[in-house]
């Protein structure tokens, strides 16, 4: 009777430390797990300001000199780097508030003091004397007041004179231009303009 007692007791303290060992178990099941925090793949060197449907307007005293509006713009937080611009939609003013030049591009870049713009893609300009550019490249400096551009160029004329070039160097309103290399044209009605001593082509 003896060793009967003494092996339910045996057993009793073999399930007591089974069910001590499942709580233990459960508990640490349903304790809330800690998850890692997620890291980023990209290395940012320098922070940006991201920015949707903007659009930047710059001054001189009380006179706007140009309008740029984006779909999107990425900012570096600094005083140096580049604003990138996604696509470029541009317009230049004149000193008495009307429209002198249009710039539509796929990107663009301008520096933080705004004092230079380059834009590239599919780049159209537009001017007041309704001159039409196209190419794949230009920028702009503002102490120049010059366009530059290492690229072909296409220029149209208001009297449809058609000019086209590799590299160019303009002022910043195309009154005057000159291409680098690879120059040709076509000139509607020349004889015409040439015999009538039209002498302005442009």
């Amino acid at each position: 009777m003896n060793d009967i007692i003494a092996i339910i007791k045996q057993h009793k303290t073999l399930l007591s430390g089974f069910c001590v060992i499942f709580c233990i178990l459960s508990l640490w099941g349903c304790a809330p797990k800690r998850e890692s925090l997620p890291v980023s793949s990209d290395i940012i060197s320098v922070p940006f300001q991201e920015l949707s449907n903007s659009t930047l307007h710059f001054y001189n005293k009380e006179t706007v000199q140009w309008k740029l509006d984006a779909d999107y713009m990425r900012k570096p937080l600094t005083d140096t780097g580049k604003i990138l611009v996604i696509p470029v939609r541009l317009i230049y003013y004149d000193s008495l508030g009307n429209i002198r030049t249009r710039v539509l591009a796929d990107s663009g870049t301008t520096d933080a003091s705004m004092e230079s713009f380059t834009v590239w893609g599919d780049v159209l300009i537009t001017t007041k004397d309704s001159m039409i550019i196209r190419t794949q490249k230009l920028w702009w400096v503002k102490n120049t007041r010059k366009v530059e551009s290492n690229t072909f160029v296409q220029i149209e004329t208001k009297k449809g004179d058609i000019l086209r070039g590799k590299g160019l160097t303009a002022i910043e309103d195309f009154s005057k231009f000159s291409f680098k290399s690879n120059v040709s044209g076509k000139f509607p009605d020349f004889k015409r303009r040439v015999e009538t001593d039209d002498e302005s082509f442009f």
